[in-house]
């Protein structure tokens, strides 16, 4: 009997996704059910003077729960003109606070093959951004793609 490739490695990915069901079907239900989702309102963030928002995307949060876990989601769109690491806004008034700094990579103009950098908040509710330097200056920042857990 031949085998292609194709044949052999879908029989190695068969079984551990066979495995896999067999252990899910045996397992204790969770806590929370995987289908429940709890997404909170959009809120505007409040920025700092000499950052501007979209007209179009204006920069927001919101926190989302997704069986038992809470993430940040955030979207919309800044100009700005940093020349290093800064403070661009804090998190509305009345908003949840971490528990510990939260971390993401969001896009940024694209120079010197840079276009990426990282935005961050803190207890607080500060929102900053680092990665710019005088040589190398973050103009706008894309938040739509800042997704993380929340603490």
């Amino acid at each position: 009997m031949s085998q292609n490739r194709r044949s052999v490695l879908g029989a190695a990915l068969a079984l551990p996704a066979a495995l896999t069901v067999g252990g899910l079907a045996a397992a204790t239900p969770a806590a929370a059910d995987p289908g429940t989702v709890d997404a909170g309102a959009w809120t505007p963030l409040v920025l700092e003077p000499g950052i501007t928002p979209n007209a179009t995307a204006i920069p927001e949060v919101r926190l989302v729960t997704i069986a038992g876990t809470t993430f940040l989601q955030a979207r919309g769109l800044v100009t700005c003109n940093l020349t290093g690491d800064a403070k661009i806004g804090r998190l509305p008034d009345g908003f949840a606070l971490p528990t510990g700094y939260v971390r993401a990579a969001v896009p940024r103009n694209n120079s010197q093959g840079i276009n990426a950098c990282r935005l961050e908040i803190n207890t607080a509710g500060s929102v900053s951004v680092f990665g710019a330097n005088t040589g190398n200056p973050i103009t706008w920042v894309q938040l739509d793609s800042a997704q993380t857990v929340w603490r």
